[in-house]
């Protein structure tokens, strides 16, 4: 009787611990640690293209170490190329907001070539892209906390 009891607990200890790890491994492939793993360099690139308008072009790139350089292209400032250092509270600031939108679950292309004049977002964070020409997914909250972090930032000139 007892031998049958201590199977019995250690299959139910076996079936839970499985249950847990299949939980944690499913928060971990769209958490905040999953955006800050990127197996590619830069961690993330944030870039708004021209139009025939005046919209802001510029290219961002954020590298694991905090590292930031910017390339203010048109109609933004700084105009050229910059350079900073983001904390790392920036960086998981970052994660948590992309993880919170899903932005695994919103990758893409959201296109139509058939519409002119339209200026493009592209965002690469992690292995997640999403370009946004037309009728994306909501990442409002993404792009204004990267465009404060943009327009708070005390850049200095890249070397030439």
């Amino acid at each position: 009787m007892r031998a049958t009891r201590l199977t019995r607990l250690g299959k139910d200890l076996a079936i839970g611990t499985w249950l847990l790890s299949a939980a944690l491994m499913a928060v971990g492939c769209h958490g905040p640690q999953a955006y800050l793993k990127g197996e590619n360099a830069p961690l993330l690139t944030y870039e708004r293209t021209m139009c025939f308008g005046s919209c802001p072009a510029f290219k961002l790139d954020i590298q694991a170490d905090g590292h930031v350089y910017f390339n203010g292209r048109a109609h933004t400032k700084p105009l050229g190329k910059y350079r900073a250092q983001w904390p790392e509270s920036d960086l998981q600031k970052l994660a948590q907001t992309a993880a919170n939108l899903r932005l695994d679950k919103k990758a893409g292309t959201y296109d139509n070539p058939m519409i002119m004049d339209l200026p493009s977002t592209r965002l690469r964070f992690g292995n997640h892209q999403v370009l946004d020409r037309i009728d994306g997914p909501d990442l409002k909250e993404l792009y204004v906390l990267l465009d404060s972090l943009i327009a708070t930032t005390t850049w200095s000139p890249e070397p030439r």
